[in-house]
């Protein structure tokens, strides 16, 4: 949960002082003449008028205090969310696989990733790793495959990043295959459920590209 400005704090003091230097006098001007105009219009009794002009201090003090505290709050919640502190746990390594890539040791490190899933088959994470690494230098795409889909499918349910690479992945693995019936399908998919955002965009040009294609393929062609 966010934390808001800590008073023990001494920058957290001085901006309350900034935060009260500005707006207490204002407000405390803008109260009096509001009490001032309803006491003018005959909407308040005068002494009414008198105790709202006394209350005009504290109440403009306390106001000080709350937009401190509400932009303090606010700024501290934004930032968490933006890092997802203590919500979403950093991503796991995998030194010893790691290293056998930097070595050039690609099935090594597959079957490597192959057993910590056989311990770990929650671990995404590990699933997206060795799918790339599949892909990239062992040509073990049906494989990948079948690992992309498996976070896609799997419960409970990856959170949205795994999902994204998952379909990246899916459609990579389709691009290179050749398997062109698929790779509109996943295209398709992909802009459905990311509309709006630049990848999808992408994703949405390639599609139309692809089927451009296939109609200029299956139009009659002129006799000669």
């Amino acid at each position: 949960m966010a934390k808001g400005p800590v008073y023990s704090d001494a920058t957290d003091v001085i901006r309350l002082m900034r935060v009260i230097a500005w707006f207490v006098p204002a407000c405390f001007t803008m109260l009096g003449f509001l009490w001032y105009f309803m006491m003018d219009k005959g909407w308040i009794p005068t002494w009414l008028f008198v105790v709202l002009v006394a209350l005009d201090l504290p109440l403009s003090i306390a106001g000080a205090f709350a937009i401190h505290r509400t932009v303090g709050s606010t700024a501290v919640l934004m930032v968490e969310t933006i890092y997802a502190v203590g919500d979403i746990p950093p991503p796991p390594t995998y030194p010893r696989q790691d290293v056998l890539i930097a070595q050039g040791k690609y099935e090594e490190a597959a079957d490597w990733f192959r057993d910590h899933l056989r311990i770990e088959p929650g671990d995404h994470e590990a699933r997206l790793r060795l799918a790339h690494l599949l892909e990239m230098h062992l040509k073990g795409h049906e494989e990948a495959e079948r690992l992309y889909v498996e976070i896609r499918n799997a419960e409970p349910r990856a959170n949205p990043r795994e999902l994204m690479r998952a379909a990246n992945g899916l459609i990579d693995v389709y691009r290179r295959l050749g398997r062109t019936g698929r790779l509109k399908v996943e295209l398709a998919r992909f802009v459905e459920t990311y509309r709006g955002s630049a990848l999808a965009e992408g994703a949405a040009r390639e599609l139309k590209e692809l089927k451009n294609v296939e109609l200029t393929n299956e139009s009659p062609h002129s006799p000669t």
